[in-house]
Formats: C-alpha cells, structure tokens, sequence
C-alpha cells in the first residue's frame, strides 16, 4: 500500500512533467519516460494517483494467448530459469509477457511468493501501456527498445516501488512478439543500482531471440558469426541462413538490421554479395573442420568474423523441417543446437540411431515406450519428438505417475466434472488426456499407475474417447502416447501388476537411452555441460583441468546427466580461477564409489547362483519382444562391466538379486561359469 503523501508527491511530479513541461531527467533515456508519461495521461487517460493492482485476464483469456506463441514459450523457457537463477539470491522476479503485454509465464522467489502475487505479478496480468501508463513491460513494446523504469519513473502510483528491467523480443517480422522482464518489489533508490540486473535481462533475451531464430531457420543452411572465435559457442552476434544455392533467405534480428539491409544500397542477395567468398568455399571450409570457427572477410567493409557452419534439418514427407542433429553421421557438420535435441545430438552411436528411429516414427501412428535409468533425459526425449512432429503447436502434457498419490491420479488423467466428488471444483477439471488433445501425452513411469486406471486408459487408447469422473457422455479425443518406465513391464505382467493388453498397446517403438557412464561421446557431454553452466553465471572462460575430466568421464553416474548438471552447476559457483579442479567438485560425489572399491568382497558368496534357479537351457527358446531385446543388451553390458558379480550389478539396475535371477533365466542370459556347469 503506497502512502497518501507519496501518491501526492507522485501526481504533482506527474503534472510538472506533462502539464508544464519540465524535463523528467538529463539524457534521451528520461526523455522516452517524459513522452510515454504524456501518452499515458492525454491518450491513454490514466489516473496517475490510480492504486488498484494490475488486471487479470480470465483463464480462457490466458490459454489462448498463450496458445498464439506456444512453441516460442517452449524456447524461452530454459532462458528464463537461467536468468532467474541468477538474480534468485537478490529477490527478483522474471516475467515473460506477449505482444499484448499479457503475462504468459513467471518465475518468483518462493519466500516473498505471496508478496509479488499481492503486487500483481502473476501469470496473467497486463502490463501494457495502455492499462499501466508507463512501465518495463508496455513501454519497451510501444517503444520496441530495451527499457529500465526505475521506482517512480513508472506512471502509475501502485507501480512507483518497482524496479523493472524489460528487453523486447522480435520475431522475424521485426515486431515485438514478447518481453523478458525482470522486476524487484524493494529496489534501492539509486537507479544506477539497477545497471548489472538490466544487462542480464538483456543478454538473456538476445540469446532467447537468437534461438528462436534459430528454430525458424532450420531448414536451412545457417551461419552463426562472431567477432570472437573463442566466445561463438557461448556468444552468437549474426544467423545468416541460406538455401543450397546460397541464396540469403533470413537471420536474427541484429543480422538482418547490420547485415542485410544494405545501407542505403541493394542488400545482399547472395552469400558471395556479402562475403568475399562463394558458398562452395564456405561449405568446404566447414567441412574441414566440423563444429570449428573459421573466418570470413565481408564484403562491404573487410571486416573478418568467425563462423561455424550448421547444416539444414532434414525435412520429413509431410515437409517439416526435421532436427539436423538427429539424422547425420558424425563425420558429418557439427550438430545444431536446436530444443530438445541439444543435449542428445552430440557422438554416440546408440544415441544418434534412436533419434533417427524416433524421428520416422513421429508422424506415425505408434506409441513410444522410452527405457533408461533416472536422468537419462527420457522427458526431453520424448518432448523432441513432439517438437518436430506435425503436433509441434499442439499441446505437449506430461505425468508423473508415481509422483501423484494413487486417490489423485484418476481426476488428474482422465478429468471430472462439477460435483463429481466432494471436494471437486465447482467448474470441474479437463483432466491431462483432454488437455493433451491433438498433441502428445507424456506418461512417465508408466509402471506405477493403478491396475485399475490401467482399464481406462486401454480404452481411451482404443476407442478413441474419454470418460471424465461424473460425465454422462464420453468425449472425443486424439493424442500421440509416448510412456517411459526404468521397470521390466514383462516383469510387472507376469506379477499381474500390470495388464499385458495394455503393455502391448503401448509397446509400439521402444528405446533405450544410454547410461551417461556407458555413452561414447561422455568427455563431449561433461564439457559442454560445464559450458552451459559456466555461461549461466556468466563465467565463460572456465575449463575442466584435464585430471577432473578424466576423473568425471571414470564417474559411474547413478543420476546420469541430472546429476551431471547439478555437480557443474556446484562447481562453477565454487571454483575461484578459470580451471575446475578437482576439489571444487561436490563433496560426495565420488564418496559412493569409493566406497563400493574399498568394501571388502562380503557378498561374495551371495554373488553365487541359488541352488533352484532352473537353468536357462532348460526353458524353451523363444523370440524376445523389442523391450526384452533392450533389456537383455543392458543386463549384459552391465554383467561385463561388472565381471558377472550379480549383486552389484542389479544394485546398479536397481532390482533384487531374486529379481534380477529371474530376468536372468527368462532373457536367456548365463554366466561363463554356468555354461561350464550345464556343459
């Protein structure tokens, strides 16, 4: 609540400004705050004395304002939490609104929650100018330039303790189609306090544009340039794409406004108009060294940049521009880092080929069953093959069936209606499956939904429609079913724990994602996570020293590339120099497997097979299922890697030692000593 004196203070200093005509401030900066305070009060007619929180539009309202820019949101999202992690500690939020200024998604301190939502910010309130006078948000889209609007530099009086630093987005349009935003409820009175918050709101959103640039220009041949070989990878300036003729077909904002407007002359048309090189040169220049920068000259000025070169996504029948990085071979162009894909497109065989089958299966009609252990990136897996399939505008709806308590996870999928239960909401719930119409369902650990919902979900999947709690009628329904379990489904079945109608519905095309410990391009992966988290804290020039590289890619990894992230995220808030050494790695990270090396061997009589155990040559030789196939491979590759010791490796599969013996003889699977016994 603003004190009476301070609204008082505010209107007068309004009226000095607008009626009078006294300057707001010293530089061109104040003079954009003094014009949209005149819009403000003589075309927009605000009250600057006004206190009432912002407006909230209705929830109908906010779907389908968010619907509009649905796969844009989906590219900001990591650039969002990056920036919000960093300005996390100093009590700011981070907002991203639309065009309308309409507040589609929001990131906030969990202790002062309640505070910012008191305030107004929460998804769905609008912040244009219209409605708020002069703020971060509205008057950087009225505007189309970054904007800090410090404490009573806003308009209206609610809004005089915020500080607000806001960056418009543009599309390739050159219209704004969003802004990042970051605002302090409680800011000091100096606005010079706000300077470092504003350059990282607005390095965040250049990157965020240039990505979604990125993801537009696909399908084509696209240049990324720098001035700096060192920082490219981390610090993009120009995208300058081009078809296979070497025609200019697009860039990022920055590129088509330094680039190719052609100053006063005819803009470039060619990739030979704008440097002194042809396309052919270009592609050989790439080809000699994958993933590399090199330089090129322009033409204009004989100014040399660093580019490094990505290869076009290769297009499916239906036409749509499909992930470079999932189809190429490794000697091929270096991959491009498109959402989804990113941290799967790098050098590992088994990788690469999943990606390649699950691409021909994206614009089919057949389920997918994701197997892998914790962290391995099944969620993103499967929201790659969404982003690149024809459902890509469609909604992309994900549960967790083993985190939702067993009495909540019926309403969750399949919806309720009003009164369907005592304590149901007035307006009932569409439930996940509804919510996931036309697009694709995310069911992970499929393996721990109820035997009971197992019915219901086997007749949506086959009959097309859905039943919500306490409706008369089903409902229509169309969606893309991708499951992921780290269980043995098979396994579950013959438990009855899980019904073999529907594991064979869902068993369409099944893949497993490789262990971090066990993937070829491991150093690769280690590196360029340490990468990304260095640039996150702004911290570009931080490198693993070699005897902490060697001792990750030694890692086992029990949490995979989650665990991976989180290790470099720790060690790049703790390393003091430019080299991430050993010490500066988390306390117990290795503090498992040194202690497994060190044990002594007091299992190894459990180790021994049980005296029952019926031998494999004894059961009836039979074709295994695809998910069997997978299973058996990892049951094998983890026997050897673990010379046959069963209890340590089911350990590490995380089953029994009964279990995983029966897996054993149900797979096939005998061990060098019991093939000398049954001999």
């Amino acid at each position: 609540m603003r004190r009476p004196q301070e609204i008082v203070q505010h209107v007068g200093r309004v009226i000095d400004v607008v009626e009078r005509g006294l300057p707001l401030g010293r530089d061109s900066t104040f003079e954009r705050l003094a014009r949209s305070w005149r819009r403000s009060l003589s075309t927009h007619q605000i009250d600057p004395a006004l206190a009432t929180t912002p407006r909230v539009v209705t929830a109908q309202e906010l779907r389908e304002h968010r619907d509009r820019i649905d796969a844009f949101m989906r590219i900001a999202r990591e650039g969002m939490d990056r920036l919000h992690a960093q300005l996390r500690p100093v009590n700011y939020c981070v907002l991203l609104t639309d065009a309308d200024g309409v507040t589609v998604d929001f990131r906030t301190v969990p202790e002062l929650d309640r505070e910012f939502k008191a305030e107004g910010f929460r998804v769905g309130t609008c912040w244009s100018e219209a409605l708020e006078g002069t703020c971060g948000v509205g008057t950087a889209l009225i505007d189309g330039q970054p904007m800090l609007v410090h404490r009573d530099e806003h308009f209206r009086s609610h809004n005089i303790a915020f500080s607000c630093s806001s960056v418009p987005i543009f599309g390739s349009d050159d219209h704004p189609i969003a802004v990042l935003d970051a605002t302090a409820l409680h800011a000091p009175a100096q606005r010079e306090s706000q300077q470092l918050v504003y350059r990282l709101v607005l390095d965040r959103a250049q990157q965020i544009e240039n990505a979604f640039a990125w993801y537009n220009l696909r399908p084509y041949w696209v240049l990324q340039l720098g001035r700096l070989a060192e920082y490219l990878s981390v610090q993009t300036d120009y995208l300058v794409a081009f078809d296979d003729s070497g025609r200019i077909v697009g860039g990022n904002r920055r590129a088509r406004l330094e680039l190719l407007d052609g100053d006063g002359a005819a803009p470039p048309a060619f990739i030979h108009d704008l440097f002194d090189c042809s396309t052919n040169e270009i592609l050989a220049a790439a080809h000699a060294q994958p993933g590399q920068a090199f330089p090129l000259r322009l033409t204009a000025n004989g100014e040399r940049l660093f580019a490094i070169l990505r290869a076009p996504a290769p297009r499916s029948r239906s036409g749509l521009a499909l992930p470079q990085a999932a189809c190429e071979s490794a000697e091929d162009s270096a991959c491009i880092n498109i959402p989804g894909f990113s941290h799967l497109a790098l050098d590992d065989a088994r990788l690469r080929g999943n990606v390649e089958r699950a691409l021909k299966v994206a614009n089919r009609d057949i389920p997918v069953m994701l197997l892998g252990e914790t962290g391995t990136g099944k969620e993103a897996f499967a929201r790659a093959i969404h982003d690149y399939s024809e459902r890509r505008n469609k909604p992309f709806v994900a549960l967790n069936c083993a985190a939702i308590p067993e009495t909540l996870i019926e309403s969750e999928l399949f919806g309720y209606r009003d009164g369907a239960f005592t304590g149901a909401r007035s307006k009932g719930v569409r439930g996940k499956i509804l919510q996931s119409d036309g697009g694709t369902l995310f069911l992970d650990e499929i393996g721990d939904m109820p035997l009971q919902l197992q019915s219901r979900l086997l007749r949506v999947l086959a009959e097309g429609e859905v039943l919500p709690l306490g409706a008369e009628s089903p409902i229509p329904v169309r969606l893309h079913v991708v499951c992921a379990t780290h269980q043995d489904l098979p396994d579950l079945v013959q438990q009855g724990r899980f019904r073999e109608d529907l594991y064979y519905r869902l068993n369409g095309a099944v893949f497993l994602l490789p262990p971090l410990r066990e993937r070829e391009d491991i150093r690769s992966v280690i590196d360029k996570v340490l990468r990304e988290e260095a640039a996150a804290m702004d911290r570009p020039t931080l490198r693993l020293a070699p005897a902490t590289l060697d001792a990750l890619a030694r890692h086992d990894w029990p949490g995979n590339i989650r665990q991976l992230r989180h290790a470099m995220r720790y060690a790049c808030a703790i390393a003091d120099g430019d080299a991430v050494e050993l010490e500066h790695l988390p306390p117990d990270l290795f503090r498992a497997r040194i202690a497994h090396a060190a044990a002594p061997r007091s299992d190894a009589f459990d180790d021994a097979p049980p005296p029952r155990l019926p031998s494999p040559a004894d059961a009836p030789r039979r074709p295994l299922s695809n998910a069997d196939a997978e299973l058996r491979a990892q049951m094998l590759a983890a026997l050897r890697r673990h010379h046959w010791q069963v209890t340590v490796t089911a350990r590490e599969l995380g089953m029994s030692r009964a279990t995983f013996y029966r897996k054993m003889a149900r797979l096939q699977i005998i061990s060098p000593n019991r093939r000398e016994f049954d001999a």
